[in-house]
């Protein structure tokens, strides 16, 4: 099959210019070794194919997804000689970057994806809505699910590229340990008891290793994902409950502290309507 035979489409959204997606069927093409300037998310939806990245090379099956970051040499291939089906999403990376600037409350200049294959429905399920979105140009949706899908896969999965190198492994799944249960997260104690450390000795750890503490960085995803409710017009005593506040005046000093806003003052803002939404 030549490549101009291959079913396939890319479609770039008027109002969303920092994201374009391709869609695949069916295709035996192969790839030579290359990069991309975004943030890749790709997700096969039929076949096999081999991600080559690193020296590695990894065997990806139907419903998986693989997240690749800005400029990371990489190829994707048939196996066997089969055909494979797959969405690929691009994000700009400016756009990636200043998201994970807010939450680890510092300049990210170059972020390094801590993960590449992904199982976790939590992650799959957001990407499948947000392209489906993207299929049927529902602009002002398909941004606000960019943020849900942000909160799911850049929170845990990606990080500063700074942080490589120290204690990676404990610190990744510190991280993600944080982040199953934004509304109850693990204390401390228990996540040092587990990693078998002291609880200075895990803040000291993570700190080193993110540039934040183990509690700022918590507050920081329940704060990003507060705003995407407040943008949907849930009520704030709800908000609070929901990401795990105390009361309403505790998730309304958190918020100013992080955002400089009150929660009303947010969720007042920028609430234009969208009829393609």
């Amino acid at each position: 099959m030549r490549v101009k035979e291959i079913d396939q489409q890319f479609l770039r959204v008027v109002g969303l210019p920092h994201m374009e997606l391709r869609s695949t069927r069916c295709s035996y093409q192969g790839y030579k070794a290359h990069s991309h300037s975004e943030f890749s998310i790709g997700y096969l939806h039929s076949g096999m194919t081999c991600l080559t990245s690193n020296g590695r090379e990894h065997q990806i099956q139907q419903g998986d997804l693989v997240i690749i970051e800005p400029g990371k040499v990489h190829a994707c291939n048939p196996i066997g000689g089969g055909s494979r089906g797959y969405h690929m999403l691009y994000i700009d990376a400016q756009w990636c970057l200043e998201w994970l600037s807010a939450l680890y409350a510092k300049p990210v200049s170059e972020f390094c994806c801590e993960q590449a294959v992904i199982h976790d429905p939590k992650v799959i399920e957001p990407f499948l809505t947000l392209v489906n979105l993207l299929q049927r140009g529902h602009v002002r949706a398909a941004s606000e699910q960019l943020d849900y899908l942000a909160v799911a896969l850049l929170a845990p999965y990606c990080a500063p590229v700074d942080t490589a190198g120290i204690s990676y492994e404990r610190s990744v799944r510190l991280k993600q340990q944080l982040l199953i249960d934004l509304s109850n997260p693990p204390a401390l104690d228990q996540l040092a008891e587990a990693e078998g450390c002291s609880r200075e000795a895990l803040i000291r750890l993570f700190k080193r290793h993110y540039g934040i503490t183990p509690i700022a960085f918590a507050n920081n995803a329940r704060i990003e994902h507060a705003k995407l409710m407040l943008r949907q017009g849930r009520a704030i005593v709800d908000v609070a409950q929901e990401v795990g506040f105390a009361d309403q005046s505790q998730f309304h000093r958190t918020f100013v502290n992080y955002t400089a806003s009150t929660p009303r003052q947010y969720q007042q803002t920028g609430s234009i309507s969208d009829n393609n939404g």
